[in-house]
């Protein structure tokens, strides 16, 4: 089902576009039913990411658009993987490293890392990927979940 993407980590099942969600709440129930149902995560990933954000927020100040890149703990991961979800309405999420700073976000990058010291090698990798202005334009615009898989494909998993 993959194939054209292989080693990227992000799925197209994984992708909602105008998701039509209200709250940062919903926004990671709806990739943690994907995660869990897909074997990406763990019944407990949806609660956990849940709680995490209410002490280590990850809202970004983005260029042109603020994002989120909502994770937890490996515990609660079977394989890694990537989200993409772009909400028909911005959401508001608290910034990462001032929690009392508020971010309207429209574009949510939950991430599923089975091994603590890959996480920040991926971090890395996210953050040079989402500097690039044209990387958050392209996936804010498109149409496909197929234009999506075609901007992430090179976000992979060493």
């Amino acid at each position: 089902m993959n194939d054209l993407n292989q080693g990227s980590l992000v799925e197209e099942n994984c992708i909602f576009l105008e998701a039509e969600v209200e709250t940062f709440e919903e926004v990671i129930q709806l990739i943690g039913e994907q995660f869990i149902k897909n074997g990406i995560a763990k019944a407990t990933y949806t609660e956990a990411v849940i709680q995490r954000e209410k002490i280590y927020p990850t809202g970004l100040p983005g260029n042109g658009y603020n994002i989120a890149i909502p994770h937890t703990d490996s515990e609660h991961i079977l394989r890694p993987s990537v989200g993409v979800i772009v909400t028909k309405k911005p959401i508001e999420v608290s910034m990462m490293g001032s929690p009392e700073l508020k971010l309207d976000c429209q574009l949510f990058f939950p991430l599923a890392m089975e091994h603590p010291k890959k996480q920040l090698a991926l971090l890395r990798q996210l953050m040079g990927f989402f500097q690039a202005k044209e990387n958050l334009t392209n996936i804010y615009q498109a149409k496909s979940k197929a234009e999506v898989l075609d901007v992430v494909k090179n976000i992979t998993y060493d």
